[in-house]
């Protein structure tokens, strides 16, 4: 995890690049389960009434509803609650793709992502992905034009070692885990794709139906890089998303000090259960080159040819 200091920016530190900001005028797009808006822990957060839900209908066509609606799994109110954890005064808005197992078609994912592109969202979070290589250059095209339009869009990469969609695209900021229980620690990754590492192990959070859980995975690390963006998007309203990401990068904790002890990368079951001494299923981290000749025919988180997954697994 070096990082070569000759290419630190030593006026970007983490005091002029989000000290002091709280995410006020931020609004910040989550596409995954949907969101608990009346969740104790989101304190108001959600503007439900602006949500929207991708469905596929009696004729297998995408179809959307606007406005309020339920988390059905507990997963996007996980995000949520990090997001909201992190930058407390920015809003949120559900865009709801996955169902009740945490999948979707792709089309239904698409659709959410290219809606929070047309609505100029700040920051989109998106704490899932797809492996079907069908849908690369469409997903790389939406990606390209959140970018250039000034949306940064935050993705988890893939909990275990192979390719997935949209996170290896240099537009967006890709995300795995690190071992902090800080969720202002993270880390810069010198060997992307995946280009950042944040809290993303046994995180408690705000689940559905007013509960709370204990989580693990990159779907939970990337909400913590989103928050810190609506954080510097807040207090530097003007930068640009590759701005954005060079600020993050410059204030990586192993980029301001390059002796940052944790663990990080591919992290594995053992590494994992004896740093933090959880005795859940702890995921495989994959940070680096992501792609593996294991076969997916065997990977307990590989859907059908057409549909999504959220980036991890319990």
């Amino acid at each position: 995890m070096a990082v070569d200091r000759s290419r630190r920016i030593p006026e970007m530190t983490p005091s002029w690049a989000y000290g002091g900001a709280t995410g006020k005028g931020i609004r910040v797009a989550i596409v995954d389960s949907g969101i608990d808006a009346d969740h104790p822990m989101l304190e108001g957060c959600v503007e439900d009434a602006r949500g929207v839900t991708f469905d596929i209908n009696a004729d297998g066509q995408v179809a959307a509803s606007r406005g309020p609606h339920v988390d059905l799994c507990g997963h996007g109110t996980a995000c949520a609650s990090i997001i909201h954890q992190i930058a407390p005064a920015c809003r949120l808005t559900s865009i709801r793709v996955l169902g009740e197992n945490n999948t979707a078609k792709a089309t239904q994912f698409l659709a959410g992502l290219e809606w929070a592109i047309e609505q100029n969202f700040d920051v989109v979070n998106l704490s899932l992905g797809t492996r079907n290589r069908d849908w690369a250059l469409t997903l790389h095209e939406l990606c390209d034009r959140a970018y250039f339009q000034g949306t940064f869009v935050v993705t988890a990469a893939n909990n275990r070692m192979s390719p997935s969609f949209p996170s290896l695209y240099s537009s967006v900021a890709s995300v795995a885990c690190n071992l902090s229980r800080d969720p202002f620690r993270f880390h810069a990754n010198p060997n992307p794709p995946t280009e950042f590492l944040a809290r993303g192990i046994d995180v408690e959070v705000a689940w559905k139906a007013g509960t709370t859980s204990v989580v693990t995975g990159n779907s939970f690390a990337a909400p913590h890089i989103a928050g810190l963006a609506a954080l510097i998007r807040s207090k530097h309203p003007t930068l640009r998303p590759f701005q954005v990401k060079a600020a993050l990068w410059a204030t990586a904790a192993n980029v301001l000090d390059p002796s940052a002890p944790e663990i990080a990368g591919r992290l594995t079951q053992v590494a994992a259960r004896r740093a933090t001494g959880w005795t859940r299923t702890v995921a495989r981290i994959s940070v680096g080159s992501p792609w593996t000749t294991e076969d997916q025919s065997t990977d307990p988180i590989n859907r059908p040819t057409d549909s999504l997954h959220q980036e991890e697994t319990s």
